[in-house]
């Protein structure tokens, strides 16, 4: 996991948070949100298909067909996932 990105509150932003309205406070929550939702998403760790075939493949008594079965089932529920969310993780892990 990557490091954890500190937010400090200072003087001039809690007096400018403290002023605002109900629209801005809702917006500026939002853009937290989304600023911590994304920080998140990009230090999250995960496997491509390669690396997970690769950890697979050291498994003694998984072979190569096993490994590509296994392989495609993962990827068809990444593929039904996407398609739920509307996004393709498949594509996004796989340029990392």
């Amino acid at each position: 996991m990557g490091k954890i990105k500190g937010f400090i509150l200072n003087r001039k932003q809690y007096d400018r948070i403290r002023k605002m309205d109900h629209c801005q406070m809702t917006l500026w929550a939002e853009s937290v949100y989304k600023s911590g939702y994304a920080d998140g998403k990009e230090a999250a760790d995960g496997l491509t298909t390669p690396e997970i075939r690769e950890a697979l493949l050291q498994v003694k008594g998984i072979g190569e067909k096993k490994v590509d079965a296994i392989t495609a089932a993962l990827e068809k529920a990444m593929e039904q996932k996407s398609q739920k969310h509307g996004k393709n993780p498949i594509e996004d892990r796989d340029k990392n």
